[in-house]
């Protein structure tokens, strides 16, 4: 009998903490941080054509620099984004669309990300 005491007090103690007022729910996910999803996105998706550091032609796609080396400063965003889920062969490329593989988070991450990828003087000339 004294067991079964001890089994139902325990019960209403883990009853009473999951109740206790005030208490919080579970926290939502902690939203991904856009910096961090923006240098993923690009090592999974364009670093095998445009270079661990955007540096381009790393391969027989000659895939176009994106760094500071490159010109993509003088594209709007609206271009690069364009390039991005596109595809590039709507200007002669040959980069494969990605629309369909990228949330939109996800684009606009690695847009961002490839803005780190210019000097303070091409980020400043850059025409959004």
């Amino acid at each position: 009998m004294r067991y079964l005491s001890v089994i139902v007090l325990a019960l209403t103690l883990l009853a009473g903490c999951a109740l206790e007022p005030g208490a919080t729910p579970a926290e939502a996910p902690t939203p991904v941080d856009p910096a961090a999803l923006g240098r993923q996105t690009f090592v999974s998706y364009c670093v095998p054509c445009h270079g661990a550091n955007g540096e381009g032609f790393i391969n027989a796609l000659d895939a176009p620099a994106l760094n500071a080396d490159g010109e993509s400063y003088l594209l709007t965003d609206a271009a690069i984004l364009s390039a991005i889920i596109d595809g590039g062969a709507a200007s002669g490329g040959s980069m494969a669309p990605l629309g369909d593989a990228l949330s939109d988070e996800q684009e606009a991450a690695v847009l961002e990300f490839v803005h780190t990828l210019w000097t303070d003087e091409q980020r400043a000339a850059h025409t959004h």
